[in-house]
């Protein structure tokens, strides 16, 4: 005998139908976590969806409009339903409050009956202008007035209880087959819930399993990538020794090769300086006021007061000095600092105000310096000034004689900015070409430096934040890009180690 068969055979009631279903419903309940996927089992009514039960309405159990009515018909409902149809058959009207506070409470206690109240209805003013034919009303009624006599009553009072009696059978009936409709339906329910219930756990695993071997996938290509990078970085490790290498077999040739004389380097040294005077004067017309570029300056200097050499101590070589704006605001905050120019007026000015400043080539200087003697190297409006081979050969002493974990930050003005980069940059007949930032950063990439970042604005001078970037919209954005901007890198801490 299978369940469904033996649940008919003994009718539950409505709570035990009820608790069984909310306990078959929590059993298969999704986690909370899981109601998004859920959803769509929910919404669809294909696979898994879940029919609801309907308890029935009894308040339209009898229809309208019917030529005659029986009294069975309303003994067969619940004293509720029973009062509701009545009224709305016999009066034509729904069911007052007056009228449920009067019968309710008499039907079930049981003083009165069905034929009393369907009589009552049928015999008000209400009920005769209405005119509903219930058969065998009235017999049944004078049955029920001579049942209540005191003294006949007891010959009448079998055959009421009689009619009673059926009409209280035929309601259980009534009453019983709606349960077994409703059992019915909550079983199906109940089977449709189990079937959702498979449905999901399938759907569950296929997604674990997707994910397992998505997570499989993103550790096999982070470790792809980690080897990737680290190839990246021995390559770039050895170009740099390599670059080294070649260098010193250039300088020990150069050694080797006779000296020039004398007035040869003294007519050369006049002939390019004969400008010195006139670019001092280009400089205070379109660079700028000395304060002007100190202002300008100073967003630079939590990066040098943060850098451990620095911090230690160490020098900080500025190439290109001009007047020593820089190197005056980097005395000012207690770190030690040198200036290299090659212009010999702005040299002379920049030791006016006690600056520790030479005149010479920059490059020159560098290949000059022991390995890993400064602290940092910077550089203003000096690198687009240079051939593309000099700038590498730049990056590349500068490496040499910075310290590990030392620093470099050179500033350029922004081709990113369309005014600079099609106008203002050509006020200066020395530069060669304006530099792109990713540029910039590429040749600090691979000649060796860790960190190069591009800084733009001042927030860009927080080195534990992103940067800023530049991600242009429309064309307006090429004008509003600031007009300059400094490429900032690191010697690698374990430099020579690798």
């Amino acid at each position: 005998m299978d369940e469904k068969t033996a649940v008919r055979e003994t009718p539950e009631t409505i709570d035990e139908i009820l608790a069984r279903v909310r306990a078959e419903l929590a059993s298969v309940a999704p986690a909370s976590g899981d109601l998004e996927d859920a959803a769509p089992l929910r919404r669809t009514q294909g696979v898994g969806a879940i029919p609801l039960v309907v308890e029935p309405d009894d308040s339209e159990v009898i229809p309208l409009g019917r030529p005659f009515y029986t009294i069975e018909e309303f003994a067969a409902l619940d004293e509720d339903a029973f009062l509701r149809n009545a009224y709305r058959i016999v009066l034509g009207r729904e069911m007052d409050a007056a009228g449920a506070s009067y019968y309710l409470p008499a039907l079930r206690g049981g003083h009165i009956g069905v034929v009393r109240v369907l009589s009552a209805l049928r015999r008000s003013a209400e009920g005769r202008e209405h005119g509903v034919r219930i058969r065998w009303l009235i017999p049944a009624a004078i049955l029920d007035r001579l049942a209540g006599l005191p003294v006949v009553g007891k010959f009448f009072a079998p055959f009421m209880t009689f009619l009673v009696r059926s009409q209280t059978n035929r309601r259980l009936a009534t009453v019983a087959q709606r349960h077994l409709e409703m059992i019915g339906s909550v079983n199906t329910s109940l089977s449709a819930v189990r079937k959702s219930n498979v449905h999901l756990e399938n759907r569950i695993t296929m997604a674990e399993r997707g994910t397992a071997e998505y997570r499989e996938f993103s550790l096999r290509a982070h470790e792809d990538a980690a080897n990737a990078l680290s190839e990246i970085k021995a390559t770039r490790q050895l170009i740099a020794e390599e670059s080294l290498q070649l260098r010193r077999l250039i300088n020990e040739a150069r050694a080797a090769l006779p000296e020039r004389s004398k007035v040869q380097d003294t007519v050369e040294t006049l002939e390019n300086h004969k400008f010195d005077s006139l670019y001092v004067a280009f400089e205070n017309r379109f660079r700028g006021s000395t304060a002007e570029i100190s202002k300008r300056s100073e967003r630079y200097l939590p990066i040098f007061r943060h850098a451990p050499p620095v911090a230690a101590g160490g020098v900080v070589l500025d190439i290109g000095c001009g007047r020593g704006e820089w190197l005056s605001l980097l005395k000012r905050h207690n770190i030690a600092t040198r200036g290299i120019d090659l212009n010999v007026s702005m040299v002379a000015e920049a030791r006016s105000l006690g600056l520790d400043v030479i005149d010479g080539d920059a490059i020159a200087y560098l290949r000059d310096l022991p390995e890993n003697s400064l602290a940092a190297v910077t550089g203003f409006h000096i690198v687009e000034h240079l051939t593309f081979k000099d700038l590498v050969a730049l990056f590349d002493e500068a490496r040499r004689a910075l310290m590990p974990g030392g620093v470099i930050l050179f500033e350029t003005p922004n081709p990113e900015n369309l005014v600079v980069g099609a106008c203002t940059f050509n006020y200066d007949p020395t530069h060669n070409k304006p530099l792109p930032p990713d540029f910039l950063r590429f040749i600090a990439e691979v000649r060796g430096y860790e960190e190069a970042r591009i800084i733009r604005s001042e927030a860009d001078c927080d080195l534990s934040q992103p940067e800023t970037g530049f991600a242009p919209d429309d064309v307006n954005d090429w004008f509003r890009q600031p007009p300059d901007y400094a490429v900032y890198a690191r010697k690698p801490d374990n430099h020579g180690t690798e």
